[in-house]
């Protein structure tokens, strides 16, 4: 009966998997998004915007950094309402700022992931300021 059952688990996970791929394999991803704080009323950014290249980080898995997705299976912007959109106190967890750069977290956070790539001797992961940030 332990072996029926393994084989009908087996069978089911091929066909989950095989849907997922099948939905992934119809999502529109944007070759670079521009990401910019200037969408936020009233705030000056000392910095310039961001070019976020997805095609150097297809990597990583959608739901690393759209963390939403499982709960909404939709792929909304880092800084759209109700997520990250706090442009005002760095230290909160929906704080626009804390998102891209903080180190405590290495999955989520654009400077925590590329400093810990560099630790392990991975990659070209940009660290200054001006490397992401292109006035």
């Amino acid at each position: 009966m332990n072996r029926i059952a393994a084989l009908v688990l087996i069978g089911l996970m091929m066909v989950l998997g095989g849907a997922a791929v099948a939905l992934a394999g119809n999502l529109e991803i944007p070759q670079s998004v521009t990401l910019s704080p200037k969408q936020f009323q009233g705030y000056t950014p000392k910095k310039g915007d961001v070019t976020f290249n997805h095609a150097s980080h297809m990597h990583i898995a959608c739901a690393d950094c759209h963390h939403t997705v499982p709960d909404t299976y939709t792929f909304e912007g880092c800084m759209t309402e109700g997520c990250h959109d706090d442009i005002q106190n760095r230290a909160e967890v929906n704080s626009v700022f804390r998102t891209f750069h903080t180190t405590k977290d290495t999955t989520k956070s654009c400077v925590g992931c590329h400093r810990n790539l560099k630790k392990q001797g991975q990659g070209d992961a940009p660290l200054a300021c001006n490397s992401c940030h292109v006035k």
